[in-house]
């Protein structure tokens, strides 16, 4: 199977079979990595976080430090990153500014949790930063599943749209080079 979208692209003989679209849904249906990190200093934070998640049948990966978290996401695909502002080391802040600025990483989308950080100054500094939401603690459970699953449902879609562009434009390509 295929790891991800650049790997199926690089199928041969793809765009010659007639059921094409039939190979699109198999690979969007295949393609959206559902793994989310949980970045927290805390070990009884991660814990509680990462069972509350896994009760909805989501996959979970932690990290205890913004350096830990970086030195993951260069390994792993994530499509969500819940990450606590208040860490020593690099800071959230710091971790999101640095994911934002690298084409690998700025799709990733970034729920902030603070019990400190809880000042007006703090949550528009986590959205100007590149986070998609601030959530201050203690977490309401049933609201943040409620963002974690639409955060990941847009993730995928962006996703599927990107993966349907690329092979829309491998299939231009294709025809253009059949018509020369």
């Amino acid at each position: 199977m295929w790891s991800n979208h650049n790997e199926f692209l690089k199928t041969s003989a793809l765009f010659d079979e007639p059921n094409f679209i039939l190979k699109i849904i198999e690979f969007i249906t295949f393609y959206p990595n559902k793994m989310i990190l949980i970045v927290d200093d805390i070990r009884a934070n991660i814990i509680a976080l990462k069972k509350t998640l896994e009760l909805h049948d989501l996959d979970v990966d932690t990290a205890e430090s913004g350096e830990e978290a970086l030195k993951k996401i260069l390994k792993t695909d994530y499509c969500l990153i819940i990450m606590d502002v208040q860490m020593p080391g690099l800071d959230g802040f710091e971790v999101v500014k640095i994911l934002s600025g690298n084409k690998k990483t700025q799709e990733i989308p970034v729920i902030f949790l603070s019990a400190i950080n809880i000042e007006k100054k703090y949550i528009f500094k986590g959205y100007e930063t590149g986070a998609v939401d601030y959530i201050t603690k203690p977490v309401d459970t049933d609201l943040l599943i409620l963002k974690v699953k639409t955060f990941l449902k847009i993730y995928e879609q962006k996703n599927e749209l990107k993966a349907m562009k690329d092979l829309l434009s491998k299939e231009i390509k294709i025809r253009k080079e059949a018509q020369d």
